[in-house]
């Protein structure tokens, strides 16, 4: 997906496309939104084309934050633990707080339990991706909250990009922004790159398994460690689209590395989210990127209906965006019995049919109740690695028609927990 830089640049000639405590006080929650993270494109630059039947891989970076900027006091936290304060990052404006509706009263039947993993017992989270950009200052907290101001509801999951600086909004997290937006109620899913962003230096998987950036490792899991509460965890998603990295074999070794050095620093609450991106082209690798269920706690992937963004004029509905990865899981039996995310997803609209994107998002929590393991959907509100055209935009908010569509498919009783994000 595309913003100002890149964190996954796939090679030149490849063509691939490329989720705690909750609780809002008083508030529904629901924030996220699965997406791809690649040193971000400046908007002029050339487009990298998707040809995968699911998935868009490359992300923007969240900024790069990181240099000279004045080390903010985190505001005092009423509600949760007092976190280590993040390294140079800027100090975040106070934006406006959405009020979101009252939610529902807690199912006697058993709905609005969560367990220890994050999986709510009935339903799904819904969350979302939202870039910042420098005309904003880098405000992660506004790219969140203006979304929830147009679509009249808190996100359950707030999902963001990191990389291994271990600086800044890019690397110190979480940052004073996913302070408060957990402060109010909302999940955290860091997703981590083992790249750096403001510099486009691409980390090997053998350098993080041999030791090389065990500091920035156990830096990062100190600071989840005393966050006190599950937040979801991820470690370079859409691994088969990084081939600088490394093999499917050195993936496996880092992530078992990185997960096995939070659990040596008592580091229980991360909650590890296996982000794919889905695509049949990869079904014979998955299985040996896969570290194993004592490594997985989610399986997640990143269906997207492209249409023209990639060339194609094929229109997929979210039921068919979902459904092919999902049933090939059941079939090979990878990461059975865990909950599933969708860490991403998105769709264009149809300049033909004004009111499709609307219906697409209509249709989004029918097709979550038919795959009933996805208990959490992220909404990548970027461009992502395609270009915003004429024909193309992939955000969720281009339009008053898909903006309707889209609050229409947050209010559904399937996508508000009982709890309002409480456990």
């Amino acid at each position: 997906m595309v913003r100002r830089g890149r964190h996954r640049l796939p090679r030149p000639r490849v063509r691939r496309r490329r989720a705690v405590v909750l609780g809002a006080v008083g508030s529904a929650v629901v924030l996220g939104l699965g997406a791809t993270m690649v040193p971000l494109l400046a908007a002029g630059d050339r487009p990298i084309l998707v040809v995968a039947d699911t998935t868009a891989t490359t992300v923007p970076q969240d900024g790069d934050n990181s240099v000279g900027r004045p080390v903010p006091s985190p505001p005092p936290p009423s509600v949760g633990p007092t976190l280590p304060r993040p390294s140079p990052a800027s100090t975040p404006p106070t934006p406006p707080t959405p009020t979101p509706p009252t939610p529902p009263a807690a199912d006697p039947s058993g709905c609005g339990v969560v367990s220890d993993k994050l999986v709510p017992s009935c339903g799904a989270w819904w969350g979302l991706y939202s870039p910042s950009s420098a005309s904003t200052g880098w405000d992660h907290g506004r790219a969140i909250t203006d979304v929830e101001q147009q679509v009249g509801r808190t996100f359950d999951i707030v999902h963001r990009y990191h990389d291994f600086s271990n600086t800044g909004s890019n690397g110190a997290f979480p940052d004073a922004y996913q302070q408060r937006q957990m402060r109010e109620g909302r999940l955290m899913f860091f997703a981590w790159e083992s790249r750096i962003f403001s510099s486009g230096t691409v980390l090997t998987w053998s350098d993080v398994s041999s030791g090389r950036y065990d500091a920035t490792i156990d830096a990062v899991a100190a600071r989840i460690g005393a966050i006190g509460q599950p937040v979801f965890m991820g470690f370079d998603h859409e691994p088969e689209d990084e081939p600088a990295k490394g093999g499917d074999a050195d993936f496996v070794r880092a992530w078992r590395y990185v997960h096995d050095r939070f659990a040596a620093a008592g580091v229980g609450n991360a909650v590890w989210v296996w982000t794919m991106m889905g695509w049949s082209g990869h079904y014979d690798r998955y299985a040996g990127l896969y570290p194993g269920d004592r490594y997985v706690d989610w399986v997640a992937w990143d269906p997207y209906n492209f249409h023209v963004c990639n060339g194609s004029t094929l229109w997929k509905g979210p039921a068919t965006t979902i459904g092919s990865f999902y049933r090939w899981l059941d079939e090979q039996g990878i990461g059975a019995g865990k909950p599933r995310m969708l860490a991403e997803f998105g769709t264009n609209f149809d300049a033909s049919d004004p009111s499709a994107k609307r219906r697409w998002f209509e249709e989004v929590p029918a097709a979550l109740k038919a795959h009933p393991k996805i208990k959490a959907a992220n909404y990548f509100n970027s461009p992502g690695m395609t270009r915003t055209t004429g024909g193309c935009n992939m955000t969720m908010n281009h339009d008053p028609a898909a903006v309707a569509g889209f609050a229409a498919a947050g209010q559904d009783g399937y996508l508000r927990q009982p709890t309002g994000g409480r456990r």
